[in-house]
């Protein structure tokens, strides 16, 4: 890749986006628009108004990642969890079974005929192989015949496809939740360890044996998934209906020790490197200390740590993340999302260690505190607007640099969008189209404002935003996706 002129991004959903609400006619694919589908009564239209900051429409279909010259896009396939549709009895029992069926179908995208697919079969591993062949079956040019993706396994095979024509572009398969094995069901509940851990172990045998292994996997998500815990993730109002407070904060049982190890492993097949974001804060450190004592008796076999999708939570510490209870009043005041599902610099110095990864949510949510949030969302000139929201994504980046206090530390920052992950994105940089824009804004404030100078380490915006935007992405698939 002589010319790294284009963009990438390590977590975005564009097949899971399609694959939940395909057309009836067959002819939903993954170039062109996707429009949720509605349950048209009272309680669907209230919840569209109600959360018309959630994108209605996809963000990262492959027409605007071509349109935003974003040519490597990882995949993140995710079986939706069964904990977003079964709600709590109470939920079901005083909103009904038609207004259950409209708050989800209508927030989400989830069109009525996937719903209730969903609400009859918890098999998580047949809705991934489904979602993996979807996205290869469609490969090829787009509807217009200027562009054309293909599933890529390395980085040779990446390199040499973008390469190849200028609109060609790479998706490398990865995995939201390990509960694409077949975990946290009603079903894997009643297994004894035994039975589980042989449909696991069998499950990851299929999963390296594909044609396009998955590069990494998120290993936990919202919900109990038997393996490792969770950090608290969704909002008050959501935790009204959904409830994943099992196994919150909790560290890993010995199953998930044993599934971690086998997803590491190269004697079982290609290694499938593990993303930490979504494990709780104690979960974390458990991970952290067995990747230390790995590469410290491997010095040629380096794991390196990955936080795909993530931002800062201000603290300095593991311990001061989980200080005080995840609940709306923790973030009311904050600077940055206090969240332990956020990162602290504890945290960005262990993924610094070992040349790890850390992608840049494009959550405005995920960035700051409410008041804050507020605050910025309540500007009514556009430009001051989006002047704010810049700044709150440079706070973002550069409380990793100063966490790390180093040139290096730019090394690990990259882009982790997000998009059609049913996100609060940012006004002004919507789609996977607007990428150039965030980045030609980002450099032009930077320029206008010497913003925190002195953590630039001696590189230009234009040196920085390059790195952030491409090259240490790619360095990091040059390093490990072999």
């Amino acid at each position: 890749m002589a010319k790294k002129n284009f963009f990438v991004d390590i977590h975005c959903h564009p097949t899971m986006r399609v694959f939940h609400n395909q057309s009836d006619d067959g002819k939903t694919n993954l170039w062109e628009e996707n429009k949720n589908t509605y349950v048209n009564n009272f309680i669907g239209r209230k919840i569209v108004r109600l959360s018309d900051f959630i994108a209605k429409v996809s963000q990262s279909n492959f027409y605007h990642c071509a349109s935003g010259n974003v040519r490597v896009v990882f995949d993140s396939l995710y079986p939706i969890e069964r904990g977003f549709i079964n709600y709590k009895p109470l939920a079901k029992l005083l909103l009904g079974k038609r207004n259950t069926e409209a708050i989800i179908v209508n927030a989400s995208g989830i069109n009525p005929k996937q719903y209730k697919k969903y609400k009859e079969s918890e098999d998580y591993f047949s809705d991934l192989n489904q979602q993996y062949h979807f996205l290869l079956n469609n490969q090829g040019p787009s509807p217009c015949g200027k562009y054309n993706y293909k599933v890529v396994s390395s980085y040779k095979d990446l390199s040499n496809w973008i390469d190849k024509e200028p609109g060609n572009m790479a998706v490398v398969v990865t995995i939201e939740g390990a509960h694409v094995l077949g975990c946290g069901t009603n079903a894997s509940e009643k297994l004894s360890a035994n039975e589980l851990e042989k449909i696991l172990l069998k499950n990851i045998e299929l999963l390296k044996n594909w044609e396009h292994p998955p590069f990494f996997i998120t290993f936990a998500h919202h919900f109990w998934n038997q393996l490792c815990g969770h950090a608290t993730s969704l909002s008050a109002v959501t935790q009204l209906t959904c409830d994943q407070s099992k196994g919150i904060n909790s560290g890993f049982t010995p199953l998930g020790r044993k599934i971690l190890k086998t997803l590491l492993s190269k004697e079982n097949g290609k290694r499938i490197l593990i993303d930490t974001r979504h494990m709780s804060a104690n979960s974390r450190v458990e991970y952290y200390q067995l990747i230390e004592k790995h590469n410290t008796n491997n010095p040629n076999d380096i794991i390196p740590t990955i936080s795909s999708h993530t931002a800062v939570n201000g603290y300095n510490s593991f311990a001061e993340s989980i200080q005080e209870k995840d609940a709306s009043s923790k973030t009311k005041n904050t600077k940055f999302y206090s969240w332990s599902i956020n990162i602290s610099k504890e945290e960005i110095n262990h993924i610094h260690r070992y040349n790890g990864i850390i992608g840049v949510i494009l959550d405005k949510g995920r960035h700051c505190g409410k008041s804050t949030l507020k605050k910025i969302n309540s500007i009514k000139n556009p430009n001051k607007k989006k002047e704010a929201f810049i700044k709150l994504i440079l706070d973002n980046m550069f409380f990793y640099i100063e966490a790390i206090g180093e040139k290096s530390a730019w090394d690990i920052l990259t882009l982790g969008t997000d998009f059609d992950g049913v996100i609060t994105h940012f006004d002004c940089y919507e789609n996977m189209s607007k990428i150039p824009d965030l980045k030609n804004d980002l450099t032009a404030f930077l320029h206008s404002t010497k913003y925190k100078k002195d953590l630039w380490f001696s590189y230009s915006p234009e040196e920085l935003l390059n790195k952030v935007f491409t090259l240490n992405a790619i360095s990091f698939l040059k390093r490990n996706f072999n």
